[in-house]
């Protein structure tokens, strides 16, 4: 049985923080209290995971990291899969609010809302600049099938745009 060493533990989870957090608010679309209740379930599940982790010292920090935070928050959404009308609302409302700088990124959010949970996870590496090699060590696909899918979403995300503006 390995030793899990609570202090590496606790700094790993401070060093990832705001990594955990970005997950955190883009799956629970901006609601806070969501946001806090993921961030939980996230902490727990790599602490669950993480002797499994320390014992494969080939396997990098920030991959099994990402790849533990996205499966939580796509487990967490299909539970809750219906995302509930209050909460669009909510966001709604605080949108307007926006300048708009923050109304084309509550936009983009908004498209990327309408893709798969696939292409949303490869997306949401993307945008917070993950290598291609990175985004397929978390995905499990292959650095050529980044590019290509990546090139695809962004071609569906401007067909999309442009229906929603007819």
């Amino acid at each position: 049985m390995v030793h899990i060493d609570n202090k590496d533990f606790e700094i790993m989870i401070a060093q990832n923080k705001l990594q955990i957090l970005k997950i955190c608010r883009f799956y629970s679309y901006g609601d806070m209290e969501a946001a806090n209740d993921l961030f939980q379930d996230i902490v727990l599940n790599l602490w669950e995971s993480y002797p499994r982790y320390v014992k494969r010292p080939n396997c990098k920090q920030s991959t099994w990291l990402y790849r533990v935070a996205l499966n939580t928050a796509l487990m967490q959404k299909r539970k809750n899969s219906r995302l509930s009308f209050e909460a669009l609302h909510k966001e709604n409302i605080q949108s307007e609010q926006y300048n708009d700088d923050n109304e084309i990124i509550r936009r983009l959010y908004e498209l990327i809302d309408q893709l798969n949970e696939g292409d949303k996870t490869l997306i949401y590496l993307f945008l917070d600049e993950k290598s291609h090699q990175d985004i397929a060590d978390i995905m499990g696909i292959s650095v050529s099938n980044v590019g290509t899918r990546i090139q695809r979403i962004k071609l569906k995300l401007k067909q999309l745009n442009i229906k929603s503006e007819i």
